[in-house]
């Protein structure tokens, strides 16, 4: 007989096919010396002479992209002036919980730019 706790794991898999996503999330961990960080290291020079409009959406309750937004409002110079959105809400996938807020706050900014 298995124990309550050992019910309790199993709970959110219905049967073993449903542990495949967090079975393969430990390889998603880097381990190596990251190979984009040349390429990040360049997007950041460009970025850092970037003076067209750039605005930041975040959720604002995002436990993964708070602070998100700090080093493209200090290094990128088209964010400055810049009607930015930092608490639009819905957590990390909020273009899927709140398409119309997104679309509204993209549409304006595309309006007064």
């Amino acid at each position: 007989f298995r124990s309550i706790l050992s019910r309790a794991y199993e709970a959110p898999f219905p049967d073993p096919s449903f542990k495949m996503g967090p079975r393969a999330m430990p390889t998603h961990v880097p381990i190596f010396p990251d190979q984009s960080l040349e390429a990040q290291k360049k997007a950041w020079e460009y970025f850092s002479q970037f003076e067209k409009p750039f605005l930041c959406v975040f959720a604002g309750n995002d436990r993964i992209t708070n602070g998100g937004e700090k080093p493209f409002l200090k290094k990128v110079p088209g964010t400055k002036n810049q009607p930015h959105v930092l608490n639009i809400g819905g957590g990390h996938f909020f273009q899927w919980t709140h398409p119309k807020e997104l679309s509204e706050v993209l549409i304006n900014f595309v309006k007064i730019t």
